[in-house]
């Protein structure tokens, strides 16, 4: 016989990041069970009680509490570095990029402190720099139709070891801390087993800290 608990634990394993932030306690009970609520009532063919939803939420919690859903940490000595003064542009894909990479490596010096990145995607090509290079980057892609366009960006990079790749929801357990200290990412990049993340650069020190203090285990969330 299918029972309200037994359609909360179908739902909960389909959804593994309401059983995250249900198992700590990130969020209101009484909300999920009215957001529930319609897909459960369609399931048992009949109007349920968001009250009864609610309580089998909470029976879920206290019988999944022991067993979190991410047991791993993070990996000790991860380097984690900051770059400031970024200028990051996307343009429309175009088959002319040997032409675009010739200009700039032209005109921008290889020298200390100096770097140029590209990503190639199905739809564009992001190119991020030092903002002082910004007036090569523009003149390089005249031609081109700018998609996105952003000054003053800093990123945060950590180097990984290869075997974490392998290791599910990792990257989510970062971008979920930011998000719950309301810091947007404007971009996310990974080369290798190196990760880049680029944010305005007024909340690049909160940014700091709170993928800080993740990494280095000083935090559960």
């Amino acid at each position: 016989m299918v029972t309200v608990q037994h359609l909360i634990k179908k739902e909960m394993e389909n959804n593994p990041i309401l059983v995250d932030i249900l198992q700590q306690e990130l969020v209101n009970i009484s909300a999920l069970a009215l957001k529930l609520q319609p897909a459960i009532t369609k399931e048992m063919g009949k109007d349920v009680k968001a009250s009864a939803i609610g309580m089998a939420l909470r029976r879920y919690a206290s019988e999944t509490s022991g067993n979190p859903i991410y047991q791993w940490k993070f990996p000790k000595n991860l380097e984690i570095s900051t770059k400031s003064q970024i200028y990051e542009v996307a343009i429309e894909k175009s088959l002319g990029i040997k032409k675009i990479l010739d200009h700039l490596f032209d005109s921008i010096k290889r020298q200390k402190g100096e770097f140029i990145s590209f990503v190639e995607g199905t739809y564009e090509i992001v190119i991020f720099t030092n903002q002082r290079n910004k007036k090569h980057v523009r003149e390089a892609i005249k031609e081109y139709t700018i998609t996105s366009e952003c000054d003053n960006l800093a990123y945060v990079t950590v180097n990984w070891a290869k075997i974490t790749k392998d290791i599910p929801g990792i990257y989510y357990r970062l971008t979920r801390a930011l998000a719950f200290k309301n810091i947007s990412i404007q971009s996310f990049h990974t080369v290798g087993a190196e990760m880049i993340i680029l944010f305005k650069e007024e909340v690049l020190v909160d940014a700091y800290q709170v993928l800080g203090n993740l990494l280095h285990n000083k935090t559960e969330l």
